[in-house]
Formats: structure tokens, sequence, C-alpha cells
């Protein structure tokens, strides 16, 4: 019977050396537990645990308040359709914007679409300050609805009177509340008339200015 002492023929053992160096690199390896990158995973993962249970609660204690679908001029009665809900969750003043459309609504001053309707750009018709006053609108020009502009009146220069031509700023930053297709009447040279909440105290102007035949023109503002 043959003994098998672990050694080779040649008298050599077959077990690999430990070296000093594995030696130290075996007992100096942390357990899975202590790694940094462990450590760094969990930390993160609780981390977004916490933010979004915290993003949960701030939801469910919000409150639902009114958006503008599209950019209401102030003068337009604001109807269902025009608004939509949208929760939102903040510490300010429960009552800076809307909650729900409050019987015949009317904007009184210009909202973006998309913004939050504040309680404070709607009232009703008799607290809108101007009347709606259709105006040519010059070749060139640019507007839409919501931006301002200022109202100029152009009278004399008749060649044939031989009079100068005086250029008068009726109102400035006026609101522009629409563009529509010049019916007619207006004679625009652009075919085309803006639709403007001339403040109460110029109205008198532009309606004399309209019968006299001057020229109503508007002018664009920088930022308007």
């Amino acid at each position: 019977m043959t003994i098998h002492d672990g050694s080779s023929a040649s008298g050599r053992s077959t077990t690999p050396a430990v070296t000093p160096a594995t030696a130290a690199a075996t007992v100096a390896r942390p357990p899975l537990w202590r790694s940094p990158r462990l450590l760094l995973g969990l930390a993160l993962v609780a981390g977004a645990v916490v933010l979004g249970g915290w993003a949960v609660d701030r939801a469910a204690s919000g409150q639902d308040v009114l958006v503008a679908t599209g950019e209401p001029t102030p003068g337009q009665r604001l109807e269902s359709e025009d608004v939509a809900v949208t929760r939102m969750g903040w510490d300010g003043d429960p009552g800076l914007y809307l909650t729900q459309l409050p019987e015949d609504a009317v904007v009184v001053s210009s909202v973006g679409v998309g913004e939050l309707l504040p309680a404070s750009a709607v009232g009703l018709a008799v607290d809108v300050e101007g009347r709606p006053m259709a105006v040519p609108l010059p070749v060139g020009v640019r507007a839409a609805s919501g931006q301002v502009v200022d109202l100029w009146v152009v009278t004399g220069g008749s060649q044939s009177l031989g009079d100068e031509a005086q250029a008068e700023r009726l109102a400035a930053d006026v609101v522009v509340l629409g563009i529509e297709k010049d019916p007619g009447p207006f004679r625009s040279g652009s075919g085309t008339i803006v639709r403007l909440l001339v403040p109460e105290d110029v109205v008198d102007r532009v309606l004399e200015a309209q019968v006299a035949g001057d020229e109503l023109t508007v002018v664009e503002r920088v930022g308007g």
C-alpha cells in the first residue's frame, strides 16, 4: 500500500507558500459592511426615500389654485374654459391666488398663459379702468394681446391747407386687448386694427380725433 504524504516526487510540497505580503493584504481587508462605497450608497438611498416622502407630504398638504390657459386681457370675462386647476404646496398667503372662479369674474390686469391667477388680477366689470376702443394698426408695428403701447394722434398735415402735422401722445402704457381684421371703416393701411383699453380721461379725445378724421396710431414700447 502506498502512502502519500503531500509531497511531489521530487520531494517538494505542492501547498502554495503564504508570503508576508499576502497575509498582510488578507488581514487588512475590511468587512463588507464597513466599505465606504456601501455606506455611501445606503446614505443616498435613505436620502432619496426621505426626500420623496417629503415631496409627497408637501403635495398632499397643498391647495388647488387656478392657472390661466390663455392670455386673458383686462376687460375680458373669465369662463371655466379659460382656467385650469393645479395643486401647489407653499407657505405663503393662501388668499394670494384664486382657488375658484368668482361669478361674473372679469380680468382687471394682464395675466400670461400658464401663470397662476392672482386674486388681485380678477374683479368685476366696474373694476376695469378704461374703455375698449379700436385704433388702426400702422404698417410695420407689431402688437399682441397683453402688450403695452403708446397711443398718439396726428393732426394737420394737409398740403392743400399748408398746415404742418403735429403729433401728440394721448396716453402711455395702454394695454392691447387684441388684434382684429379691419372691417373697412378704419381704413387701416395694414388691414388690421388694434383693440386697446383706453384710459377714461382720454376717451373723449379719441372720439374727437375719429370724428375729425385725425390719424390715431400706436407706438411700440421697448419691452412692452
